[in-house]
């Protein structure tokens, strides 16, 4: 069953039925995303490997609860509440470094790839710096690739205050990086 074209709702319907291969294919898609939107919310590696663990763990204990709708919003959704659980708990610490060994260096001079590692760098930053639910909404939406309508619902407030949440985001952003752009 666990074939990359069959939707995440109907593995998830499999896993439930006893297919664990269905689940180690959920696990493939969601296992790179998920983990970089914890550490982009801000967590240290050692901290989002645990709440990444529990998030999955949850999804596991749960399965019985899960409406069968939208998976990608209820995993996202999972993973965000545990996060901020641990926000609540502790101090926010700064989000791990991005794999700046992804920068093509072979057709790039020396200065151009210093750029591009700055500009890396305070992307990252900037991300970071963003008020916790411009944040939030910017990375469930360009990272998540959630509707605005699924981030409203995770959310529980209006489809148009997420949608001047993305807007207020992106203009933060562009502003502090036009350089880059």
């Amino acid at each position: 069953m666990a074939n990359t074209q069959h939707s995440d709702e109907s593995l998830y319907a499999a896993y439930r039925n006893g297919d664990e291969a269905a689940f180690d294919e959920l696990y493939a898609r969601y296992r790179q995303p998920l983990f970089l939107f914890l550490l982009r919310r801000g967590h240290q590696q050692a901290v989002a490997e645990d709440i990444f663990h529990d998030g999955w763990m949850r999804v596991i204990d749960q399965r019985d609860r899960f409406d069968g709708n939208h998976f990608r919003a209820w995993i996202y959704s999972v993973m965000r509440n545990l996060s901020t659980d641990y926000f609540r708990k502790a101090t926010v610490r700064s989000a791990e470094q991005i794999d700046e060994s992804s920068i093509d260096q072979h057709h790039l001079s020396v200065q151009q790839q210093q750029e591009d590692l700055d500009c890396i760098q305070l992307m990252k930053h900037s991300v970071a710096a963003l008020p916790m639910e411009q944040r939030d909404v910017f990375l469930l939406k360009e990272e998540a690739g959630l509707s605005l309508q699924q981030i409203a619902e995770m959310m529980a407030v209006g489809k148009e205050t997420i949608k001047s949440r993305i807007r207020y985001a992106m203009k933060q952003l562009k502003q502090i990086l036009v350089d880059c752009l």
